[in-house]
């Protein structure tokens, strides 16, 4: 919903240049994977809260192998990541894996999916906003509320989940990508 305005008024005639997007951070998702060849269109949005914290996620697997998070709290940036992230990652290899234990997809039962298979080809943009954000470090770049990875991972698991089941042709995409 953030609309912001430029307007460089030393030349003639005056530049200007808006920035807004309806979609927030799934439009942000779509932005990085423009030039990408993305598993599925839309890129999957949750959001949920619990104890005063907001989270808010979109994610959306592409055909490369290289994983793109890009994290916030209370709108800064934690190039660092922290607890919030550590949430995400747990929710999301947890929710990938009973997907592909469930639906039967891992034929070979000797294989084992890890984090970095189920991150690979993942574009994804987590936002929290939490009451009294501890960072570590002044440059507020990680974020180390103990309390926010639990609340996190239980939204984005169930969410996340949720969502496979429900939609088990991009759950059945993403599988194929991590058992690749």
């Amino acid at each position: 919903g953030l609309k912001i305005t430029l307007k460089d008024e030393r030349v003639e005639p005056p530049r200007q240049e808006v920035f807004y997007y309806e979609g927030g951070i799934t439009e942000f998702v779509k932005k990085i994977n423009e030039k990408k060849d993305p598993l599925f269109p839309e890129p999957i949005y949750i959001k949920g809260e619990k104890d005063d914290v907001i989270v808010e996620v979109a994610l959306q697997y592409n055909s490369t192998y290289t994983e793109q998070v890009f994290s916030f709290v209370n709108n800064i940036n934690t190039r660092e990541g922290g607890t919030h992230v550590t949430g995400f990652r747990t929710a999301l290899t947890k929710a990938i894996v009973r997907f592909i234990e469930e639906t039967n997809l891992l034929k070979n039962s000797k294989l084992s999916i890890t984090g970095d298979d189920v991150r690979e080809g993942l574009t994804a943009v987590i936002s929290v906003k939490v009451p009294n954000p501890q960072f570590e470090g002044q440059t507020k770049s990680k974020l180390g509320n103990s309390e926010v990875r639990p609340i996190v991972a239980s939204i984005v698991y169930d969410k996340l989940y949720s969502f496979l089941s429900e939609r088990p042709d991009i759950g059945r995409k993403i599988a194929e990508k991590v058992i690749t």
